[in-house]
């Protein structure tokens, strides 16, 4: 006689995942729902603490996860539709890997035990994903599936942190079974030694140092960050291709973002003996080809990050610290001498920008102009969300943020800063978020203006339209000076119609050509609920000038492209 179970199953596979989406704090799912998913987006309608973020492709989805982590600091999940949807979404992967922002992406797998027979749709979605995650599996069994998830969240938040991948075949998700292993929590809070770091500041003029910050500081040591340039007095730059502001940009120690070529990054820090660098990628290269070491041989670095990997990936260090940030800094701090900083310029504390309150002198847009308008009428709660590549540089030199990690960038291919600026909204409730974006970059994935009208978010998109690839066109007369001919790189005959593509989606939209048109546009979309778009048009006679005195490629703003 066969003895009865003691405990019966009493989970579905997909009641098993909400579980531990609760366990690890998730109140958002991303996603674009196919039959494969069913299972799971059923069980989702039957609760309400976790809200389900419709996009209308699954490139938006990741890129609005992604604007979602960058916020809260925790993992976000997105639920993608089986191997296409996952294709659709590599793109946005790229970014996510690149900027190093943690996420468990599922994808809907077909029933394990017909893919012998290749039905619709299946494939294999761990090869697709393996080039751009830390980690990915394919769940085998419903007794693994909530192991699998508990160890993609711990994967994803472990440093460097970034984006995992899991495979949910359909079949599981409707199986019963147990419920998932008990949590482990993990704290990370091993400190580098820094004993032989802080003699050499102390013995190091405070003149002769320069701070190096990367988006791992801006994400996880802010305030120590800022404790360690005021104690030192020493000027801080961030990298040339941020991924966030590392440092409150309205700080008098603040320099700016680094060049994103050998010849400047070297001639900016040249002057320096120390460079301390906190972080990594902080010294990535664009276009064109150079030979490293960046830095000078007299130039002594310091590197501290918590990635093992990470020192000297960039270019060769003198030192590294390999500890977790915070806990790092603070141990550092403690060993320098009490002092008070000399420079005390900082912002007035706020939880945003401290633009400025007037804006640029009325007449055609151009980069300056346009930034200083953004600027000019930005609310003080407001985040930042950039991808528009010809204006990128005008606009950080024109913001002015009194905290870190309130200025998000792209991370490589275009198309995410308008559905990240979704995630972002939705991770900073009640607060407002302007999206800055180029022409060409709106076209990737114009449909999270649809979720950001269907969900009332008050994000303000600016498309900054110059009808052409300007920063492409650029690289193109730097290889080719004089080219009369160039192929693929303008926007026009038909123009694109912004204002009529906004309204499509819900989204109400006007058009600005003046700096004071842009502030007014600006300020009375955020009065009103809900998104809206400008499209502010750059001045063809500016921009025939400026084509006169072409910058080199090396001084253009980052891309994407």
């Amino acid at each position: 006689m066969t003895t009865p179970a003691v405990d019966a199953p009493s989970l579905s596979g997909a009641e098993l995942v909400l579980r531990v989406l609760r366990e690890e704090g998730v109140d958002h799912v991303f996603g674009n729902p196919g039959t494969t998913e069913l299972p799971l987006i059923q069980r989702l309608a039957d609760q309400h603490d976790i809200t389900y973020v419709l996009a209308l492709q699954e490139a938006s989805a990741v890129a609005m996860a992604d604007g979602h982590a960058r916020i809260t600091g925790r993992p976000a999940f997105v639920n993608l539709h089986a191997a296409a949807g996952l294709g659709n979404g590599i793109g946005a992967l790229t970014n996510a890997a690149a900027a190093r922002v943690p996420m468990v992406v599922t994808a809907g797998q077909q029933d394990l035990r017909h893919l012998i027979h290749e039905p619709v749709l299946a494939g294999d979605l761990t090869g697709m994903a393996t080039a751009t995650v830390k980690w990915a599996h394919e769940v085998g069994t419903r007794a693994e599936l909530g192991e699998v998830l508990s160890h993609a969240f711990r994967v994803a938040k472990a440093p460097p942190t970034g984006p995992v991948f899991v495979s949910l075949p359909m079949n599981l998700l409707d199986e019963m079974g147990p419920p998932p292993p008990p949590r482990t929590t993990i704290r990370y809070a091993a400190a580098a030694p820094t004993d032989d770091l802080a003699k050499l500041l102390n013995e190091t003029p405070a003149d002769e140092i320069a701070l190096v910050f990367g988006d791992e500081l801006a994400r996880h040591a802010p305030a120590e960050g800022l404790a360690l340039a005021e104690a030192l007095g020493a000027p801080v730059w961030g990298a040339g291709w941020p991924a966030t502001n590392p440092f409150p940009t309205a700080h008098a120690l603040w320099r700016g973002y680094l060049p994103t070529h050998l010849p400047g990054i070297r001639a900016t820090l040249a002057p320096f003996r120390l460079v301390l660098v906190a972080g990594t990628r902080t010294f990535p290269l664009y276009y064109p080809y150079a030979p490293r070491p960046l830095l000078d041989e007299n130039t002594h670095v310091v590197q501290i990050t918590a990635d093992p990997a990470g020192p000297g990936r960039d270019t060769p260090v003198d030192c590294a610290l390999n500890g977790h940030l915070r806990p790092t800094l603070r141990a550092l701090l403690a060993a320098l001498p009490s002092s008070e900083c000399s420079v005390r310029e900082t912002a007035p504390p706020s939880t945003g920008s401290t633009g400025l309150p007037t804006g640029p002198p009325n007449g055609p847009l151009d980069l300056q102009s346009l930034s200083a308008a953004l600027a000019a009428a930005l609310p003080d709660d407001a985040l930042v969300v950039d991808e528009a590549p010809h204006a990128a540089r005008s606009i950080r030199a024109a913001l002015r943020l009194a905290e870190a990690n309130r200025y998000q960038w792209v991370s490589g291919g275009l198309g995410w800063a308008m559905p990240a600026a979704v995630g972002v909204s939705l991770a900073h409730p009640g607060g407002r978020v302007l999206c800055t974006v180029g022409d060409g970059a709106t076209m990737y994935c114009p449909q999270s203006l649809w979720t950001a009208a269907h969900l009332g978010l008050p994000i303000g998109f600016v498309v900054a339209n110059n009808r052409e690839y300007r920063v492409l066109k650029d690289n193109w007369h730097h290889r080719e000076p004089g080219a009369k001919r160039l192929l693929g790189m303008d926007l026009t005959r038909p123009a694109v119609d912004f204002g009529a593509l906004g309204r499509s989606m819900g989204v109400p939209a006007r058009r600005a050509t003046t700096s004071t048109e842009l502030m007014e546009a600006v300020r009375d979309g955020y009065r009103a609920e809900g998104p809206f778009l400008v499209e502010a048009v750059l001045d063809e006679t500016v921009l025939a000038e400026a084509a006169l005195d072409e910058a080199a490629p090396d001084e253009a703003a980052p891309d994407g492209r």
